[in-house]
């Protein structure tokens, strides 16, 4: 089997210069460049460049695939949106990272099938499904971490890294994935079950009722006011984000990573254990259904019992294999 490797970086915050889009042309003769997304695709040979380094310079997202079993999503945010305690307690060496540069912090997920991925393998389409799990972890919605720490604990375990993992903070409404979420799901193939039996200690967390924040606006101060604007005027990303965690600073409800101190960590084998009797009861159910449906199916055919197989015995005559298609 040929080997299949798909990069995709997408520019979120602001536009590629044309000068930046011909040095990323340079990189490779089988890149596709435009001023918001670049995608490189190798059947043989390698990328050129450093896909962090690529990252860190042009852009704010990045996915890559590999047909022998490697998942990386990348994402870059502005320092000033984000505090690196938030991603702490998920880190895993070589598969949870965090970096940071002058003005950006990087999450790089990296995920690895050691048996190579089953099937076709297609690269393109995944990136803009994924995207909106950038603007959750900037308002501190983790459930992407923690499901990355889940996919990554089986490869913990097979590997001696670590005997029986304990699980960090479980986020709140890990019953309730988003698309974007279950995207990811269903790209670093994670177990449904292993996911249900996560989210049995997972809080179910209503947003909290809006404040006015334009009643805030006032409390501004006047360099706090020409600050804003001097962003604005620049064309600095997410100032409309920045001015609104303000304002809720001010109100008194600025939203944080919630904590849950006196939630209960569980090791990696006890979630397991949860998904094994989640998968049985599930499977136990599906038979049960299973066997009503043909049940209900065989009743239906009962007062035609006759006609159905006076029908058999005239198409087993015909001899002809489309007519038993036409029975089945």
């Amino acid at each position: 089997m040929s080997a299949y490797q798909y990069y995709e970086f997408q520019a979120l915050d602001r536009p590629l210069t044309l000068k930046e889009q011909e040095a990323l042309q340079a990189l490779s003769s089988r890149a596709h460049i435009t001023p918001s997304r670049a995608s490189f695709l190798y059947n043989y040979g390698d990328f050129r460049g450093d896909p962090e380094a690529v990252l860190a310079k042009y852009f704010d997202a990045m996915f890559y695939i590999a047909n022998w079993g490697t998942w990386q999503i990348m994402f870059r945010f502005p320092k000033a949106m984000v505090e690196r305690s938030w991603f702490k307690p998920y880190e895993v060496s070589d598969a949870i990272a965090v970096s940071t540069t002058t003005h950006h912090l990087i999450l790089n997920i990296e995920i690895h099938e050691e048996e190579g991925l089953i099937g076709w393998v297609e690269g393109e389409g995944w990136l803009p499904r994924l995207l909106p799990l950038r603007d959750d972890l900037l308002t501190g919605d983790l459930r992407l971490l923690y499901l990355a720490w889940l996919r990554i604990c089986p490869n913990l375990v097979e590997y001696g890294e670590d005997e029986d993992p304990t699980e960090p903070t479980v986020p709140p409404n890990l019953s309730k994935l988003t698309p974007p979420l279950k995207a990811f799901v269903e790209l670093v193939e994670l177990d449904p079950d292993l996911v249900a039996a996560a989210a049995q200690i997972s809080p179910a967390q209503q947003p909290k009722p809006a404040p006015n924040l334009e009643d805030c606006l006032p409390k501004l101060s006047e360099a706090e006011r020409q600050k804003f604007l001097l962003k604005l005027l620049r064309r600095e990303p997410h100032v409309d984000l920045q001015l609104i965690n303000r304002l809720q600073e001010l109100a008194g409800s600025q939203p944080s990573v919630p904590s849950a101190p006196d939630q209960e960590r569980r090791r990696f084998s006890e979630v397991v254990a949860i998904a094994a009797d989640l998968a049985a009861k599930r499977q136990k159910k599906e038979q049960a259904t299973a066997k009503k449906k043909r049940i209900k199916e065989l009743q239906a055919l009962a007062p035609n019992a006759s006609y159905t197989w006076d029908r058999v015995l005239d198409l087993i005559q015909v001899k002809q294999a489309h007519a038993y298609d036409l029975n089945g």
